[in-house]
């Protein structure tokens, strides 16, 4: 009897799914906090329900309408169209070098910026740093080419921290592929304006460049 009842247990233990131990919600919740590689050692065999997790959180976001530029004179750039007020290129600190800051301390140097007299710039989102794209790589008003509105000075600095996390968009198209993020809040996206490109990269992780923008009204 005892045999009987200890190669039952055997058996039902064997034919309990490898994730038995993580739900779906768990393993849904890891993706934005580790890699695949690491979920699927601490939860064997959740394979399928990571597909399942990327289904259900694909999510995308719809582009801004082309800007209209006009140059204020004061360090700032007016988008009539979206009503927007942009710093006229990336922001620097005091020995005039371009801001190299995680994405937490980018917002603190938003928060503390007063360029064109004005005290209300923060951190732009992945729409609204697009419109600053241009359609083709010229010289913009540094002198240096990039794929840059050329009203705008880019200062080199390539890699320009957006405020959109991956929990809020999942999936951006570019001109070069279409690129996935499963890395919800710890992860957000970047425009590339050397080379026309999105990104995006771990908050925690990376170091980027500051762009400003603040609401025109």
């Amino acid at each position: 009897m005892r045999i009987a009842v200890a190669t039952f247990i055997l058996f039902f233990i064997s034919n309990i799914p490898a994730h038995a131990g993580c739900s779906k919600k768990d393993i849904c919740g890891m993706l934005g906090k580790m890699n695949h590689f690491d979920i699927l050692n601490k939860c064997p065999g959740s394979g399928p329900l990571l597909a399942e997790c990327k289904k259900s959180s694909e999510k995308t976001i719809e582009d801004l309408p082309p800007a209209e530029f006009i140059d204020n004179g004061d360090g700032t750039v007016t988008d009539t169209t979206n009503k927007l007020v942009w710093i006229k290129k990336g922001k620097q600190d005091k020995d005039g070098k371009l801001h190299k800051v995680s994405l937490k301390e980018a917002k603190k140097i938003a928060q503390a910026a007063s360029d064109g007299g004005r005290a209300d710039w923060r951190i732009p989102s992945l729409p609204e740093l697009k419109t600053l794209l241009y359609s083709e790589r010229v010289k913009n008003a540094g002198g240096k080419k990039a794929w840059i509105n050329p009203i705008f000075d880019d200062g080199v600095g390539h890699y320009y921290w957006s405020s959109t996390t991956c929990d809020q968009v999942s999936i951006i198209t570019d001109r070069y592929q279409k690129k996935i993020c499963q890395q919800g809040e710890s992860a957000a996206w970047l425009v590339h304006f050397n080379i026309n490109a999105v990104f995006w990269h771990h908050i925690k992780a990376e170091n980027y460049h500051v762009w400003l923008v603040a609401n025109a009204e």
